[in-house]
């Protein structure tokens, strides 16, 4: 096998099996690819369209490559691809605080944006939360505080080959689909949204091959990589065997009101919805507010097959109301800013 046979195969359109994409990204991670062969590459899947085989096979070694976290064995993950072009607030991000809230322990991976305002790290910073952590400490914020976020940017160095060239080529590749596939904590559990309901349904896959307990991938009507507070949302449940459920969550309110400019407006729609004592009369709120409960609600779901959407919904809500949510990021910040 060598890249000059990859490269062949790929530019006539033809799909690379798992172990011929996982070779590919073990020359990428290990910086021996030229530019000009990883343009190609990475072009040409694009062109052609990724395979669950390929986004698995290069997620397998982008997983030896990182730093590894211990885990836990409940713990679950809530992330988006990004790329929707909709400027949304951090609702992932929202919810994941929510979630732990709940009592469900939370390991969020998350970077920087990449096409948005805000990413999850942004967002993060601007609530006082200390990203830049050892994965020692990243631990201990999981295990005692039922509650991490793991910077990518920290716990994937081999991508110091990768990523200014991905900023070259300045389109979407497959690493897009990668990030949410490669949690140092190796959680079993996730939700991953992307703003493409044809490649939910190929990430789902991945990441059952790569051996998820259960995975559930969405991608809204509007394209969005979040559960949709107006329009219709596509899900794709491991436990459904991957068949399309449409889910209109039936909530008052208008995605207009999600919109952000900057992570300190993100942040702020966040404290004002954790402020939130019980609901209130303002549209703008309730659309946060609702927007952050039924994506809350989803993760819920996730740690626990047994309870109904509208159960999830009410805990998330619940949690809101008596301070929990709060709590929990004030928990965050302390913790990730004490020696």
């Amino acid at each position: 096998m060598s890249i000059s046979e990859i490269i062949k195969k790929v530019s006539a359109k033809e799909d690379l099996t798992f172990e011929e994409s996982a070779y590919c990204m073990n020359e990428i991670m290990s910086g021996n690819l030229l530019p000009s062969q990883f343009g190609v590459i990475m072009a040409s899947l694009s062109i052609k369209g990724e395979t669950s085989d390929e986004i698995a096979g290069m997620a397998s070694v982008m997983r030896e490559y990182s730093i590894k976290i211990q885990g836990k064995d409940d713990a679950i993950d809530v992330c988006g691809t990004g790329g929707s072009g909709l400027m949304w607030f951090n609702i992932s991000t929202a919810s994941a605080i929510v979630i732990s809230a709940c009592g469900v322990p939370v390991a969020k991976h998350g970077n920087r944006a990449a096409s948005g305002n805000s990413g999850s790290a942004d967002v993060l910073e601007e609530l006082g939360i200390n990203i830049v952590l050892e994965p020692k400490k990243v631990e201990i914020c999981l295990h005692e505080i039922d509650l991490a976020f793991i910077f990518a940017q920290s716990f994937h160095p081999s991508m110091k080959f990768a990523a200014p060239l991905r900023k070259e080529i300045g389109i979407r590749t497959i690493f897009n689909f990668l990030g949410p596939l490669t949690n140092p904590a190796s959680v079993k559990k996730q939700i991953i949204g992307t703003p493409n309901k044809e490649y939910a349904k190929k990430i789902a896959s991945a990441g059952k091959k790569l051996g998820a307990e259960r995975i559930i991938t969405i991608s809204g009507e509007s394209g969005s990589d979040e559960v949709e507070l107006d329009k219709n949302t596509f899900i794709y449940d491991s436990k459904d065997n991957f068949s399309e459920e449409v889910l209109n969550s039936n909530k008052e309110g208008d995605s207009k009101f999600l919109i952000v400019k900057s992570p300190k407006e993100s942040a702020q729609k966040i404290i004002d919805c954790f402020n939130m004592q019980k609901n209130e009369d303002s549209l703008e709120k309730t659309s946060v507010l609702n927007s952050i409960l039924i994506n809350s609600a989803m993760g819920l779901r996730l740690a626990d097959k047994n309870k109904s959407f509208e159960d999830c919904i009410e805990e998330a809500k619940e949690n809101i109301f008596n301070g929990n949510a709060l709590k929990k990021l004030s928990q965050l910040k302390e913790i990730t800013n004490t020696n």
